[in-house]
């Protein structure tokens, strides 16, 4: 038997107990025998018989595995007796009571992460134990958001919750909690949480190239270009190719990049990578003739931005 076993105010407790016998003395044991718990009183011969109890174990297996309910005082001691009527089978167990601790608020599940880093497209399988202090009434435990299936296990004095879920960019960054509820069979209810923030490796995602022009807008003037992409790692390198005519022509890295226009027919494009994947952005075609009117009819503007 346990020195002390733990539950909440107000549930139950189940206590491992079993016990051996003198010689000669497993005969007497009987399936009728008499199972009793007594609380230790300061007083020896005043000690308080316990009734709600249930015995769960099997006596003439030497089990007596007893589960508390009811629980309210703290730090009581207990000790098992066996009375087989009508033989010389009588004895208190209790040279090593147990002692019922009862805690005011359960301890925090304890919430599992990915054994690996996870990258966008794999499985995730996250895990959240909470301790169990009554086996008649486990915790409910549920995740939140809901991102899959979760499956729950009682073993012993523990319920574990599994959740899996395919992984997505979405889901970077963001928090998932694992909650235990405890109904406390007298009626009351206890919420413990413990919360775990997703990371989540992906390629670059949403790529997108600007650019603005040089003013004035003209062939052979220049274009400042930005690139910009979402991606976990970070993006390590952004790469700029310019379409001409049939040709892809590779001009420059860097998320900014100053280009000379060639003609009207020029279009750009950037490329993000990290060590995931990589993604290209939509085509950027800049319009020189609409920046050659706007020329004509404010003149004085003159070529006010070079292109370095």
């Amino acid at each position: 038997m346990p020195e002390r076993v733990t539950t909440l105010n107000g549930s139950c407790v189940t206590v491992p107990c079993n016990f051996t016998l003198w010689d000669g003395f497993d005969a007497l044991l009987k399936p009728g025998c008499k199972k009793l718990w007594y609380k230790i009183k300061d007083q020896p011969i005043s000690n308080q018989l316990i009734s709600s109890t249930t015995i769960r174990g099997e006596l003439t297996a030497h089990d007596c595995t007893t589960t508390f309910n009811n629980v309210h005082e703290d730090n009581g001691q207990y000790y098992f007796r066996i009375d087989c009527d009508g033989s010389d089978l009588r004895y208190n167990f209790n040279e090593n009571p147990v002692t019922i601790r009862i805690k005011g608020l359960p301890d925090a599940p304890r919430l599992t992460p990915p054994k690996e880093p996870v990258v966008e497209g794999t499985p995730v399988e996250l895990g959240c134990s909470a301790p169990s202090y009554c086996h008649t009434h486990p915790p409910t435990v549920t995740w939140t958001p809901a991102l899959g299936l979760s499956t729950q296990l009682q073993q012993d004095d523990t319920v574990t919750s599994t959740l899996t879920f395919n992984a997505s960019h979405l889901h970077h960054g963001n928090n998932v909690s694992c909650t235990a509820a405890y109904y406390i069979p007298s009626g009351n209810r206890t919420v413990t949480s413990t919360r775990y923030q997703l990371s989540i490796s992906y390629a670059p995602r949403n790529t997108s190239a600007v650019g603005s022009p040089c003013l004035p807008a003209r062939e052979g003037g220049c274009l400042n270009l930005t690139c910009t992409s979402h991606a976990n790692p970070a993006v390590s390198e952004f790469t700029w190719y310019r379409i001409h005519g049939e040709h892809i022509l590779k001009i420059g890295t860097g998320s900014s990049l100053s280009s000379q226009l060639w003609n009207a027919n020029d279009v750009f494009f950037c490329e993000a990578r990290n060590k995931i994947g990589t993604e290209k952005s939509d085509v950027f075609k800049i319009d020189i003739q609409s920046k050659l009117i706007q020329n004509r009819i404010n003149p004085e503007l003159g070529d006010v931005s070079k292109c370095f």
